[in-house]
């Protein structure tokens, strides 16, 4: 049984923004109990992380882990430890009628904190792949959006069901409008009464996206940020931001990446964060089974691409560590190396070299970096993370413009 561990001579990157800085972390049992230059060994198994990132666990708050139910989840692992992710948030795979097992069978077994957030479907989002059948979304019938059913959820399990999910697509409403509004009142009304936040997914939608952006609360937050949609947040003519845009970035709505394998295109990214300057709050990488194996691969991918867009890296960081853990208000527990906090870390190998980054529909951008995870600690304990190919399968078979639940 280790004494503990000394990760020696990495770059410390703590998740606050600042530049890295070459320090030794201190981890004793579950805690990172001191931070500095060339601190001595107290018996501690030393890590040498010589030309390695030293940075917080990272934090996905939007994957699918509800594992053994409905056509989207992978396992908690596959998203979370093994990809260096120590914490990760399930959005809407399970609702009122299904959270239970989540909780039970998923959530109590993982080895990576997990926390959902609820949908507004009592069923949750198990099934309404476009190429699936039977093609049904959870919102293809008004009575599932059963809000005193998802208050008393969260009610009863506030520690792990932390805010609501609603998935606003017209094929998961069988193209119905009025159950798409519902669905939104709905969700909205139930983080209200349970004093929590609201994250919506809006592509391909009959929710105008005006009326969408002007009702988010701060706090809330909007997904798939640079999807290729008719209903885009940016304007048609030069992918700008929205005057609707603007407005709820003013008042504190988060905008959360959330790659997916339907709603991430260069065409899309480019132009907002290059030309416009609208970075992400959030890097998630809405990881499921129809993307794990491209073009999504794991958070270390989905981070290097904003990196090759030119997000800083300190700033790519803390969209991944400490902003992921402001927007689940965890920000006190999570997403920062600090004395005295739990002992979520990862190390991440950045690499030169030249490297092919795919969006969903195939368009592809050779990086000159990329980040790599290399191992992790949760609460503590040591893993070491699994490499990844990356090229995976055939571009063409991953999306088509039209898959918005995807």
């Amino acid at each position: 049984m280790t004494d503990g561990y000394l990760i020696r001579r990495g770059q410390v990157l703590d998740g606050s923004g600042a530049p890295a800085v070459e320090a030794d972390v201190r981890v004793k049992g579950q805690t990172i109990s001191e931070i500095g230059p060339a601190l001595a060994s107290d018996g501690e198994e030393v890590v040498e992380a010589s030309g390695l990132l030293v940075v917080p666990g990272l934090i996905d708050l939007h994957v699918h882990v509800f594992s053994g139910a409905g056509q989207w989840s992978i396992d908690p692992d596959r998203a979370g430890l093994s990809s260096g992710v120590t914490t990760v948030v399930d959005t809407g795979t399970s609702g009122a009628l299904t959270y239970e097992n989540f909780h039970r069978f998923v959530i109590a077994q993982a080895q990576e904190d997990v926390f959902a957030l609820l949908n507004i479907s009592i069923i949750g989002c198990l099934l309404g792949h476009p190429d699936i059948e039977p093609v049904m979304g959870e919102l293809s019938e008004s009575r599932y959006c059963h809000v005193a059913s998802a208050v008393e959820c969260i009610r009863r399990h506030p520690d792990r069901a932390i805010g609501m999910k609603v998935r606003l697509t017209d094929e998961l409403a069988d193209e119905r409008p009025e159950n798409e509004q519902a669905a939104f009142r709905g969700a909205l009304d139930a983080a209200g009464q349970t004093g929590t936040f609201l994250m919506v997914h809006h592509n391909h939608s009959n929710v105008p996206t005006d009326q969408l952006l002007d009702a988010l609360r701060p706090g809330d937050i909007f997904t798939h940020l640079y999807h290729p949609q008719r209903d885009s947040p940016f304007e048609a003519a030069d992918h700008g931001p929205s005057d609707a845009l603007l407005r709820a970035k003013d008042r504190g709505v988060a905008f959360d990446l959330g790659h997916g394998a339907g709603s991430f295109t260069w065409t899309t990214a480019e132009p907002a964060c290059q030309k416009h300057g609208f970075w992400p709050d959030t890097i998630s990488t809405d990881i499921h089974r129809f993307n794990a194996n491209g073009p999504v691969h794991d958070m270390a991918t989905t981070m290097t691409k904003m990196l090759y867009l030119g997000m800083p890296l300190p700033a790519v960081i803390r969209a991944s560590t400490h902003r992921a853990a402001e927007a689940i208000r965890m920000g006190d527990q999570f997403g920062l190396l600090k004395h005295g906090r739990q002992a979520d870390i990862t190390l991440l190998r950045l690499e030169e070299g030249s490297f092919d980054l795919y969006d969903v529909r195939g368009m592809v951008r050779n990086a000159r970096q990329r980040l790599v995870p290399v191992s992790v600690f949760k609460g503590g304990q040591k893993h070491a993370c699994q490499a990844r190919e990356t090229v995976g399968p055939s571009p063409t078979t991953w999306s088509t413009p039209s898959d918005a639940t995807r």
